[in-house]
């Protein structure tokens, strides 16, 4: 009873639906640009997209298991987080390199245009992924912020998905060719606009709790800014090409090792367990 009675008082009760949700327009976002060709795609996409899809899973299967009283499949689902997050940095940093190499390279047009501005909301998205992970892990004892520093991860995709989105279906940002290339930056800072909207309105059902939606909404809107001017200045477009001179190898065991040290330091941040808890059986 004790564990029916905890299951109900959970918050974000059937947030699976809502990853799975993510998923699926995940797939219609980027079914142009890559599933659609998956023969063709760089091995560092194939990773990004299976480590990102496999964290949605688990995100899915730890509200699934939470919700229906489930509390030690919970936490042994969650040790996943220690394998997961490194090989999601992986494959971001993997992505980054690819967009490095081609913007290097001067013949993708898209990636002429785009592709320094770009980088850098990857970047910032890939860092504050990593600082949701972590913070789930040293707020782990909060079961209300522990939900809510993982459920904040989906909401980093909302505005690149939405993005593209909007271009392949919103009249007047369709995109058919690169004569369209342009209007890619109305759809970032829709998207982005969509992605503050929905990080604002979940903090303010959640207030108590909810420093973590109010973070993903700045950090939301610090893509959007940054978009239009650090990922456009001359220093920052120096770097980003000068990121495709490095190996794809040096940028993996470099992403593998910062997400391993943040992940240990969430882990070891953590509060002591009080000692009736601790002894008490799980």
């Amino acid at each position: 009873m004790a564990e029916i009675l905890g299951a109900m008082n959970m918050p974000y009760r059937n947030a699976w639906v809502y990853c799975l949700a993510m998923i699926a327009m995940t797939v219609l976002a980027f079914w142009p640009g890559y599933f659609s060709r998956l023969g063709t795609a760089k091995i560092a996409w194939h990773v990004h997209a299976v480590t990102a899809t496999a964290w949605m899973l688990l995100l899915a299967a730890q509200s699934w298991s939470i919700d229906h009283g489930e509390r030690a499949r919970h936490r042994s689902l969650g040790l996943a987080i220690f394998i997961l997050v490194p090989l999601f940095m992986v494959g971001a940093a993997g992505v980054e390199h690819s967009m490095a190499i081609a913007t290097a390279s001067g013949r993708d047009p898209f990636y002429k245009l785009w592709g320094p501005a770009l980088g850098f909301v990857d970047l910032i998205g890939a860092a504050a992924f990593l600082l949701f992970a972590a913070m789930a892990l040293k707020e782990r004892r909060n079961v209300a912020r522990h939900a809510a520093w993982l459920l904040a991860t989906p909401l980093l995709l909302i505005p690149p998905a939405l993005a593209r989105v909007y271009n392949a279906h919103l009249p007047g940002l369709i995109i058919n060719g690169p004569q369209d290339f342009p209007l890619f930056r109305w759809s970032v800072h829709l998207g982005g606009f969509t992605g503050v909207i929905i990080g604002l309105w979940l903090w303010s059902r959640h207030r108590r709790y909810g420093r973590p939606w109010m973070i993903v909404a700045a950090i939301i809107l610090l893509q959007s800014l940054t978009f239009e001017t650090v990922g456009f200045s001359t220093i920052w477009q120096g770097a980003f090409t000068a990121f495709a001179g490095v190996s794809a190898s040096t940028h993996a065991v470099g992403a593998a090792v910062v997400a391993a040290v943040a992940l240990w330091w969430g882990w070891r941040a953590a509060p002591l367990r009080p000692a009736t808890e601790a002894t008490s059986p799980a």
